[in-house]
């Protein structure tokens, strides 16, 4: 019996790695000419960038031992690095969020606070910490209520809260759900010093585990089709029966797992399932190309107060590019992408007076739906991967688990789900 896995994003492919892991017979079916979804390789200039800058840290577990499990070294693949971070902004002095001193974790990132923000950043830190526990045990709300719950400052709102909650769940503070950032901090900053740790990839992001994980299913006797859309599922005395491509081509399979995107997937359901889409916002990256010996003085600045928010440098792969990354939505995206290289290129100047004022060429990727909106109704109407048609599977990176959209959220969603789906047919 073989399983159909539609859409060979991250979390389609890590569904599809484990069936096959399990000795579970796999077809695997791809609309585009490669694999990543939307963390795929794109061209620019001869150069094999991301399609999106992605943040990654120690704390992606199940990541992590995904792409061990397919072959891929993660000390080869990645350049990792303690957390080290400066968030700059216009109206206060720069705050470290570091780990970086002779002290013991957490002892050294605390240190590191109370040096740039002072004893009560600390106090208030503690605070929140603290209160993640009873947040967890009752009803969600907003990031911002729950910080006010918690008495932060508006520097620490505006200059570390809001920037991490941009980063993770790309919500703004006065909708994105609480539950999910206090798990994310929880998970990163609250355990041991290696999960905070910033993974740095040394290669882009669709050669490093798409690709990889393509190559693996393949090896393992699974099948694969790339350019190929789906344009209906079939269900039959109600069971799955298989699916329709856009040529007509019937495909058949008892157990589909849908791995596409919440539009696609709201499309290939709305003759079986009511299936509640949910909002989307925006990633806007902009990848400036300067001379080969320009560098960040970090692999990561912060910057509030700012259109940029994040600033990364791509030096590792390509010598004098910059990646700025712009989260949700805002002024930004009524800018022409010519404007927006200016406006950014101008930031960093002034950020970095040492930096050239322009870069020699810019390019803008603008990714409109590139994550679920986290808000606290969105988080709570997360659908299950088990669905009320026999033989239908939902995975992605917006199904109910606890983590935002992030790549280790889809990792192990895929897991999940195809450890869902064998326990199903183990019982039956």
């Amino acid at each position: 019996m073989t399983t159909l896995v539609i859409g060979g994003g991250w979390s389609g492919l890590a569904a599809a790695v484990s069936l096959i892991e399990q000795g579970h017979s796999v077809h695997l079916v791809e609309s585009a000419k490669q694999f990543g979804g939307r963390a795929r390789n794109v061209t620019w200039q001869g150069k094999m960038v991301d399609n999106g800058q992605h943040i990654m840290i120690g704390a992606y577990d199940h990541m992590l031992a995904m792409m061990a499990l397919i072959g891929i070294d993660p000390e080869h693949a990645f350049n990792r690095l303690p957390i080290d971070i400066s968030m700059h902004n216009p109206s206060y002095s720069t705050l470290h969020l570091s780990g970086q001193s002779r002290l013991p974790w957490p002892w050294s990132l605390a240190w590191n606070l109370v040096k740039s923000a002072g004893i009560n950043s600390l106090k208030s830190l503690v605070t929140l910490q603290k209160d993640i526990p009873r947040l967890l045990s009752e009803d969600d709300m907003t990031v911002l209520a729950w910080l006010q719950r918690a008495n932060q400052p508006e520097r620490l709102i505006e200059q570390l809260w809001e920037p991490l909650c941009l980063a993770t769940l790309n919500t703004q503070v006065a909708k994105a759900s609480a539950q999910v950032l206090a798990i994310v901090l929880r998970d990163s900053l609250g355990r041991d010093e290696p999960t905070a740790d910033l993974l740095i990839p040394k290669i882009p992001l669709g050669s490093l585990f798409p690709q990889a994980a393509a190559d693996y299913i393949q090896q393992q006797g699974g099948r694969i089709t790339k350019q190929t859309r789906i344009a209906e599922i079939v269900v039959e005395e109600g069971q799955i029966s298989g699916a329709i491509t856009t040529n007509g081509d019937f495909i058949d399979s008892e157990n589909i797992i849908l791995a596409t995107g919440p539009d696609q997937t709201a499309q290939l359901l709305t003759a079986h399932l009511r299936f509640p889409r949910p909002s989307q916002m925006p990633i806007t990256t902009v990848y400036l190309q300067y001379p080969d010996h320009v560098r960040l003085p970090k692999p990561l600045l912060g910057m509030t107060g700012t259109m940029s928010h994040w600033l990364f440098d791509r030096s590792l792969q390509h010598p004098g590019m910059i990646a700025v990354v712009i989260s949700s939505d805002g002024p930004h995206e009524k800018l022409s992408k010519e404007a927006l290289v200016a406006h950014v290129c101008d930031e960093i100047h002034q950020l970095l007076p040492d930096f050239p004022a322009k870069a020699e060429e810019g390019f803008v990727i603008r990714e409109k739906r590139a994550t679920f909106e986290c808000t606290v109704e969105n988080h709570r109407n997360r659908p299950e991967c088990a669905t009320a048609v026999p033989g239908l599977w939902l995975t992605g990176d917006y199904i109910a688990n606890d983590f935002p959209a992030t790549l280790e959220g889809a990792i192990r969603n895929g897991e999940h789900c195809a450890q869902l789906l064998l326990s199903h047919l183990t019982s039956t």
